[in-house]
């Protein structure tokens, strides 16, 4: 169904989305980018997401386009090791290492290879909703939420001033709804990158100090960007930490 609609002349992207609220639609413009129709099917406690998902592929809107590609982004908790470590076999128990509490299996493990960041990220998709869009898209690319949000965040640092210290190192954090994701990087390398659940401002700095000690990172001479954060959560970051943006 890549190549499907009416539409000879332009061609589009689905950009499917998977969040704890359910699961976003995007019709994008291949050439473009833009945006040309949006869709949203929550997912309830009730309701099973593979037959949610399931029902949401139907929609006869969908016929309307010729499909370049389709991409599934999935959001939710992530990991990452250095591509020279990474084996498939060992996903899920790294998975299970990292989040204890979170149920997984084998089937469930995806990874997506950062090639520009020598890194790869782990992260958990459901096998039954994996099947229900492969039964319609076989050449799905399944896609990891906080895999995009890092390579914004290299970017970032690679169009930044090259800092006089040396072993300076800059952190990147991203606030949602219940979890954040964070990235550490000293003059464009990678080096560190995870997810952790968090729903209040009191968890979030607690958790995000935790990982500043943890990789020793400096109070007074490294830098804290911040995105989706409350003017709460930042003043009290900033007792604690000299450099937050």
């Amino acid at each position: 169904m890549l190549a499907t609609g009416s539409n000879s002349f332009t061609s589009y992207r689905l950009s499917i989305r998977f969040g704890a609220d359910g699961f976003s639609f995007s019709v994008l413009n291949a050439l473009g980018g833009s945006t040309v129709q949006t869709d949203h099917f929550p997912v309830t406690e009730q309701a099973v997401a593979a037959n949610v998902l399931r029902q949401a592929l139907q929609k006869p809107y969908l016929m309307d386009y010729r499909f370049q590609s389709v991409e599934f982004v999935v959001e939710g908790l992530s990991t990452i090791v250095p591509l020279e470590h990474f084996n498939k076999g060992d996903m899920l128990a790294f998975y299970r290492l990292c989040f204890p509490n979170q149920q997984a299996s084998v089937a469930d493990m995806q990874y997506q290879i950062l090639s520009s960041l020598e890194a790869v990220m782990i992260f958990c998709l459901d096998g039954d909703i994996l099947r229900v869009v492969q039964e319609c898209y076989p050449d799905v690319k399944v896609c990891c939420a906080d895999a995009q949000k890092l390579e914004q965040f290299a970017a970032q640092q690679e169009k930044g001033p090259v800092p006089e210290d040396a072993e300076q190192r800059d952190t990147y954090v991203c606030f949602e709804e219940k979890r954040f994701f964070v990235a550490v990087f000293r003059r464009n390398k990678l080096q560190y990158a995870a997810s952790q659940e968090a729903s209040n401002d009191n968890d979030r700095t607690f958790l995000l100090l935790g990982i500043w000690k943890a990789l020793e990172l400096r109070a007074q001479k490294d830098a804290c960007h911040l995105e989706g954060a409350t003017k709460k959560l930042k003043k009290s970051l900033s007792e604690y930490i000299l450099n937050v943006e």
